[in-house]
């Protein structure tokens, strides 16, 4: 004679929604091949954990020791390694119970040293690992996240911060050696007004031409014709 499954007592509750929340879940739900029911215990099960007793919790890290005591090769160790942050996370925000005041705060302070200093080792590590890729593939892998690489680079995007020229690549170096002796005498109007002589269709030439890639500067000094504006230029000659 076969026993009969014994059925656990569930907690009942009528949930009343507002109007159309039912059949935005039962669509998801259904979506993802789940009853409403389900979905909704997910969600809930998500934003309210259930707390862990700090005795339990120890007991269960030393069981997983135990299984890890056979070798390093377990492929168990990366569960020991997640349970144990959960279990600090857990002492720390209070989800594990039974831990006085005193301990919570000294776990918290060894566990924030903690990362601060694994924050600092992984981010040395991604400045290290960047030094081998050049301005074009750092973009590429800003953008895409693949360090994708082409014959010809996409336009540059301006960035007010990191772009940088030379002012004597903006400047010719005459009225930029004036404006730098009358600067250094205090005299910024005076400097002002030899910037407001210079033709700002001129300038402005310039500041595009150094937006470009390097690539694409140098296509462009490679052909006379292709618009490439002049290295050493009088912006103060009148056009003919």
């Amino acid at each position: 004679m076969s026993k009969k499954p014994v059925i656990q007592p569930q907690d009942k509750y009528v949930l009343r929604m507002p109007d159309g929340l039912r059949d935005r879940i039962k669509a998801y739900a259904e979506r993802h091949g789940r009853s409403m029911n389900a979905e909704i215990i997910r969600v809930l099960e998500r934003e309210f954990p259930e707390q862990w007793p700090v005795d339990d919790r120890l007991i269960e890290l030393a069981k997983m020791l135990n299984v890890l005591s056979a070798g390093r090769g377990d492929p168990r160790l990366d569960g020991f390694i997640d349970r144990f942050k959960e279990t600090v996370d857990g002492i720390v925000s209070g989800r594990v119970t039974g831990v006085d005041a005193e301990t919570r705060e000294s776990v918290r302070e060894l566990w924030a040293a903690y990362k601060a200093e694994a924050d600092e080792a992984a981010h040395e590590a991604f400045k290290d690992s960047q030094m081998d890729y050049s301005e074009d593939e750092l973009e590429a892998h800003e953008l895409t996240g693949n360090y994708e690489k082409y014959a010809v680079p996409p336009p540059k995007r301006p960035h007010p911060v990191g772009d940088s020229f030379y002012l004597m690549d903006i400047i010719p170096r005459g009225p930029l050696s004036e404006i730098a002796e009358r600067l250094s005498s205090g005299d910024t109007e005076g400097a002002a007004d030899i910037m407001r002589k210079i033709p700002k269709r001129q300038i402005e030439e310039r500041l595009k031409f150094h937006a470009l890639s390097k690539f694409e500067q140098d296509e462009l000094r490679s052909n006379r014709d292709a618009g490439a504006p002049e290295e050493n230029y009088d912006p103060f000659k009148l056009s003919e």
